[in-house]
């Protein structure tokens, strides 16, 4: 007689991963991403993005793809960027405050492996203007992350940001001097949307047969729209006719659309003699990496060898309330999110042929409206962020006859403190607060790039 095979499914664990999504766990997971909490690269990161409408390189693609057109040169870039994280929460007390060992909530790394390409391309359009082409592809933790997902409740509460990146890709073009003086971008970021489904017969130790699984992702993409606008160009054409240097002045508009990772499970499972037919049905919808709806303005002043740039910038992170009504993990938090404005400002010094000096800060409040968010215990605190770095140019590289440049960058960011309850269904208080904590943290990211230009 033949016998029946079964097997240990690792991934009984779509189901057994749903289940974990509901249970208490130690990670952190949100919502943001390298990009807005960082910056890719050192011009980025070491200037709190406040250079990020104007620099001309490939990861203009993703801020404000008109940058793109500011300068007719090529680049392959390869970014290596390391942040170091420490999130706190220090308990005030409670009714039944939780046994902890110190403050430290998380003190993970976020590592980004990034490459960028810009082109200037010719040949494709009836357009008499000069269209450029940009590409960006990233991987969290050097490529061993490729797709991370998280989302979990948390009873020693969790950050609202800073976690993983996942896969990042982007692209776009810009079309140089569309007017005179006037240029426009457009770009893409692509981001998934992943359906599972899981049918199996099952016994009580996890051992299955009859399974039938399926896993798919489909993308979508998010747009984003820039206009730079050099005030000279328009008004004098090649001529000086502004007083104090202003016809030197440049201006931006950008806007990015909102943008996340989603991902549904459907579980059925049936275990004879406990859950008959038709099984026991599971379904678990989640976001990850969300990121808002972004409009932005800037100004870029040159004055000699320096360079002054200002800007601020509005993230529309009430629309996170609405999708999160919907997110089976984080539904019964209620939670509530404000909208945001960041200014930001920063410096470059040209400080010979060769070297390039830059430094930038920005103050960022929270997004977070909920001090008490049921299960969830979310966390979220303003910050200020602070950055300075520098570039090197080598005219002309050894082997390759071609210029190149090495760039590096330090960002610190300070975590302002804040008062947050902690809820839980398992607590015995509930639905009062069982804990009341205090987060603050500091974040320390390093960012190095080597770059050919062509």
């Amino acid at each position: 007689m033949p016998s029946t095979k079964t097997k240990r499914l690792p991934l009984l664990y779509f189901f057994t991963c749903g289940t974990a999504l509901l249970s208490p766990a130690l990670t952190i997971a949100g919502a943001g991403d390298g990009a807005t909490n960082y910056g890719l690269g050192p011009m980025n990161a070491g200037t709190a993005l406040a250079f990020s409408p104007f620099a001309s390189n490939s990861w203009s693609v993703y801020y404000n793809p008109a940058a793109m057109a500011g300068s007719p040169e090529g680049e392959l870039s390869a970014i290596v960027q390391y942040g170091d994280q420490e999130l706190r929460a220090k308990s005030l007390g409670g009714a039944a405050p939780l046994a902890r060992e110190n403050d430290v909530l998380s003190d993970t790394s976020s590592e980004l492996l990034l490459i960028g390409f810009k082109s200037r391309i010719a040949g494709i359009s009836s357009i008499d203007k000069p269209i450029y082409f940009g590409l960006n592809v990233g991987v969290d933790e050097y490529s061993s992350n490729l797709l991370p997902y998280q989302a979990n409740t948390n009873q020693e509460g969790q950050f609202l940001r800073y976690e993983s990146q996942p896969l990042y890709l982007a692209f776009g073009g810009a079309i140089s001097n569309i007017l005179r003086g006037v240029d426009v971008g457009a770009s893409a970021r692509l981001t998934l949307e992943a359906k599972a489904n899981l049918e199996t017969v099952s016994d009580l130790g996890g051992n299955t047969d009859s399974e039938k699984l399926s896993l798919e992702a489909s993308p979508s993409l998010s747009p984003a729209l820039g206009i730079n606008i050099r005030s000279g160009e328009i008004f004098c054409g090649t001529s000086q006719c502004m007083p104090f240097g202003m016809d030197k002045l440049e201006f931006a508009l950008f806007w990015r659309g909102e943008s996340s990772y989603e991902v549904s499970v459907d579980a059925n499972v049936v275990v004879p003699g406990v859950i008959p037919e038709p099984g026991l049905s599971l379904a678990l919808s989640t976001i990850d990496t969300y990121q808002p709806e972004v409009l932005g303005a800037a100004f870029l002043l040159p004055v000699g060898q320096f360079e002054l740039t200002a800007g601020i910038e509005q993230h529309r992170w009430s629309a996170l309330g609405r999708e999160f009504a919907s997110d089976t993990v984080r539904d019964q938090a209620n939670l509530a999110f404000d909208d945001i404005t960041i200014p930001r400002i920063g410096i470059s010094y040209q400080w010979s042929e060769s070297m390039k000096l830059f430094a930038g800060a920005a103050l960022e409040e929270s997004p977070l409206k909920s001090t008490r968010s049921q299960d969830v215990n979310y966390l979220d605190t303003d910050k200020k962020v602070f950055g300075l770095g520098a570039s090197y140019r080598i005219a002309s590289a050894p082997v390759i006859n071609m210029p190149l440049e090495v760039a590096f960058a330090y960002q610190y960011q300070m975590l302002d403190e804040a008062d947050f309850e902690l809820t839980s269904i398992n607590a015995p208080t509930d639905p009062a607060p069982y804990e009341t904590v205090r987060a603050d943290g500091e974040i320390n990211v390093f960012s190095s790039s080597l770059s050919l230009k062509f």
